[in-house]
């Protein structure tokens, strides 16, 4: 793989991207994650060009024709396709739809089609996400898929489990608030008294922290699960092995769906006192069911 001017990737990128290349050519579905937005629109350029570069050497050349079509964003088969005009700028199933149309269509130029969805993590609902999941299992050969995110917790777990995911620039620093909020979420779902999960389920009325909750809560219920299958976790272990201890997987996926589905509502401006009893109601009702 080449590394031309302007695309000087940190050491552990240009590892991972080298043994991507070593496998002969990318996976057809990859999640760039960085908190540097700026950083991964570079890096997705620089994968769309390596999918489309025609010269005989290693890629991306950087100077063949399709190339240089890929660094203009003028290559008629790398989309980056945009969301509705809306008020929440969020992907509708319609455009979704058309756009899974036109993946079985034949490359124009190149072998492959590339397609690039920037700012996934908060364009893409679950249901859109659920209209796509089809498509990344079964996709053509000929096309690949660039997701762009700040944190990919924020996909569903069905997406993420599909993906190749490139970390870089850091990992995006969770406030020690939000944090301190969701351990006290999961111990409410832990508790048999129904009262400690609905009053720490307040906590998901600060407007400025709301998401930053929902991605450390989905984080320590992934951590639990991860236990269950002997991998390390990556926050609070004592918290976690309890969880493990008190749930299947089906349950902990079930929550961590939960959360996806709840703070898309937030989003819609959903009463939230309203939805956090019926958040509560359901924690409960996936705890105790058979």
């Amino acid at each position: 793989m080449n590394f031309p001017q302007g695309f000087d990737f940190d050491k552990n990128t240009r590892e991972i991207l080298q043994s991507l290349d070593r496998r002969g050519s990318l996976p057809h579905a990859i999640i760039i994650e960085s908190p540097n937005t700026q950083a991964a629109e570079k890096l997705a350029l620089f994968l769309a060009a390596y999918s489309v570069c025609g010269c005989g050497g290693e890629r991306p050349c950087m100077t063949c024709n399709q190339c240089e079509k890929a660094l203009d964003k003028a290559h008629p088969d790398i989309s980056y396709p945009k969301p509705d005009k809306n008020k929440s700028k969020t992907y509708d199933v319609k455009s979704m739809r058309a756009i899974i149309s036109d993946a079985y269509i034949k490359p124009n130029e190149a072998a492959v089609k590339v397609y690039v969805f920037e700012h996934a993590d908060s364009r893409f609902t679950p249901i859109v996400q659920n209209t796509f999941l089809k498509l990344f299992e079964e996709p053509p050969e000929n096309v690949r898929f660039i997701l762009i995110c700040e944190n990919a917790q924020r996909m569903l777990d069905t997406i993420r489990s599909r993906f190749t995911t490139i970390r870089f620039g850091g990992a995006a620093r969770l406030d020690e608030n939000a944090v301190a909020a969701a351990e006290k979420i999961a111990e409410g779902i832990l508790s048999a008294r129904e009262y400690d999960l609905l009053l720490s389920l307040k906590a998901l009325e600060d407007k400025e922290l709301y998401e930053q909750i929902f991605t450390a809560l989905k984080q320590i219920l992934r951590d639990a699960m991860g236990l269950l299958s002997g991998a390390k976790t990556l926050g609070n272990r004592e918290l976690a092995q309890r969880l493990a201890a008190r749930f299947t997987a089906v349950k902990l996926i079930n929550m961590i769906e939960l959360c996806d589905r709840s703070e898309q509502q937030i989003k819609q401006n959903v009463n939230i006192n309203l939805l956090t009893t019926r958040l509560c109601g359901e924690f409960r009702r996936i705890s105790w069911q058979r």
